[in-house]
């Protein structure tokens, strides 16, 4: 046992919790849209005329432990609260570009080391206050000097308002920065207004001050949060209506899955979300039935992985983590947890992902050439002993049961052990453990992910590069793919990082996840359908959407 003081222990759960941005940890228990077993990708009902009033109640899947965007753990759940009452300053388009969003225009240099933001004029936050560039960059820079969220900005090497131009942030990078704009569709990239961030004590995270269509009214841990109509909102539709449509949200944590079906069919819910398998299948039977709504998500999605410790004996060798992956049948693992065989993977991205490279070279079943491996190493050091840690979660100890027996037939002894998700991801970050079922790396532009994947966040007691591997054939594929806007420089260094991983493998791939929305049937626009130019927006973001254009048929 790692004996540590309260302010170190503090630091460790405060850098484990970035990982709650991925929703890291979650494991099993998803499935996928269309496909044999699939979830229709939309039975949603026909839209009509946007009508003015009413309150949805949507239930989330987790909790959160506040609403500052620079200091607070922002899961989806989180992120599904942020988008009521903030505004991002991008946000993705239906092609799965960043666009701007809060912000009017992002304007690079010709090298992508200078960024211009440019605001909104006469948007203000709930408080009446401007937004300017003086309150982004206030923000910006509570980020940056954040433990929490810091790292996803430690490229920039500065913030500073244009000084001939109040409505202009110019940020300027350590290195090329060319799809800067995707991080600003992420937690870091939500406005919080300066009295929020100068309040004092739990203020600044318990009562939210943004730009958002919502403003905070109630926060009732574990129970309630509920923010009522922007009167001012800047927004309007393609007629000139005024944003949002509704007069209430309210948002309720259900951890439970089954609890949060029952809940929306009852009635006491009019929206929610989840990746549980178990409660897709009765949501489908309900949507079929004309009961209620379902619309699956299309877009990214995270993988369900395991995640291997390359620093950690036996796993600090390279050819015990190919046996691992030659002796997995990831077809048993995904039938076990009631996952459609078309969501197995071999790679972070989706085949139909343009960063997909189907050369990537990932290790295909071969039980025999596992076991070799494995023998190989048993003549030089001994028995090869491994322990898979999950969270205490049926569909995830199911899967690891698997595939402790899959790797014990080619000559591994398994240990497997449960631990409470904190403490899981924890240990994860300080590299207490040799390998993790784990769910991550749903980012639309995989540039989100850098900081998971890059060397320089492989090493020391808090280590956000989970693998702890660092490579420089890895490092520079992704600094490569981040500093062009060129398509297919970015598809070949992707590819490339591909090819490496699969030859390193930091992951065994299992299965790629998924994220349904239910609806009772007065819901219209269960999913955000435009951008502030009125171009089409992606309707989900790894679980999570805007309730900005949703309105209730009466």
């Amino acid at each position: 046992m790692i004996h540590r003081s309260p302010s170190a222990r503090r630091t460790v759960v405060l850098l484990a919790t970035l990982l709650s941005l991925v929703a890291a940890a979650c494991g099993g228990g998803s499935d996928g849209a269309g496909g044999e077993g699939g979830v229709p990708s939309d039975v949603t009902l026909a839209s009509g005329e946007p009508q003015p009033g009413g309150t949805v109640v949507f239930g989330l899947e987790a909790e959160s432990d506040g609403f500052n965007p620079t200091s607070n753990r922002w899961a989806i759940s989180g992120l599904m609260v942020a988008n009521a009452v903030f505004d991002p300053l991008a946000a993705y388009d239906a092609e799965g570009r960043p666009q701007p969003y809060l912000a009017q225009a992002f304007v690079p240099s010709e090298d992508y080391t200078t960024w211009v933001i440019e605001l909104r004029e006469g948007v203000t936050f709930h408080d009446g206050t401007a937004l300017d560039a003086a309150a982004v960059k206030k923000d910006l820079d509570a980020a940056r000097a954040s433990t929490l969220v810091g790292a996803a900005l430690s490229n920039i090497a500065s913030i500073e308002v244009d000084p001939t131009d109040p409505l202009k942030v110019v940020v300027t990078m350590e290195s090329p920065w060319a799809s800067f704009p995707a991080t600003l569709t992420g937690q870091v990239g939500f406005i919080a207004a300066p009295a929020q961030l100068d309040a004092d004590g739990e203020a600044t995270s318990s009562e939210p001050i943004g730009t958002g269509p919502f403003v905070y009214e109630s926060w009732e841990p574990d129970k309630a949060f509920v923010a009522t109509r922007n009167p001012d909102y800047w927004r309007t539709d393609d007629a000139g209506n005024q944003l949002p449509y509704l007069d209430r949200v309210e948002f309720r944590p259900i951890v439970d899955p089954t609890n949060r079906v029952n809940a929306l069919v009852s009635g006491d819910l009019q929206m929610m979300h989840t990746t549980d398998w178990t409660a897709m299948g009765p949501m489908r039977s309900q949507a079929a039935d004309g009961n209620i709504q379902l619309v699956a998500d299309e877009t990214e999605s995270e993988e369900s992985f395991v995640l291997l410790n390359t620093t950690a004996p036996p796993l600090d060798d390279v050819r015990v983590r190919r046996a691992l992956a030659l002796c997995t049948d990831r077809e048993q693992v995904a039938t076990v947890g009631q996952v459609p065989l078309d969501r197995i993977t071999d790679s972070q991205f989706a085949p139909d992902s343009p960063w997909y490279d189907p050369e990537n070279g990932y290790p295909a079943l071969d039980v025999q050439a596992g076991t070799d491996l494995i023998a190989e190493v048993a003549a030089e050091s001994g028995p090869v002993s491994v322990e898979l840690v999950t969270t205490p979660v049926p569909a995830n100890t199911a899967t690891t049961q698997v595939l402790a027996q899959q790797w014990e037939r080619c000559g591994v002894d398994v240990t497997l052990n449960t631990s409470e998700q904190s403490t899981f991801i924890s240990n994860a970050v300080t590299g207490n453990y040799q390998a993790n079922l784990w769910r991550q790396f749903g980012a639309t532009d995989p540039d989100g992910d850098y900081v998971w994947w890059i060397g320089a966040n492989a090493t020391g007691p808090l280590a956000l590069n989970l693998a702890r591997l660092a490579d420089p054939q890895i490092d520079a594929a992704l600094n490569e793919a981040r500093a062009t806007a060129d398509e297919a420089s970015r598809q070949q260094a992707y590819a490339e990082l591909q090819r490496r991983q699969s030859e390193l493998l930091p992951y065994l791939w299992l299965y790629r996840s998924q994220w349904v929305i239910g609806a009772a049937n007065p819901v219209r626009n269960l999913t955000n359908v435009s951008l502030p130019d009125g171009s089409p927006a992606q309707p989900f973001q790894s679980g999570n959407v805007r309730l900005t254009q949703t309105w209730l048929q009466p």
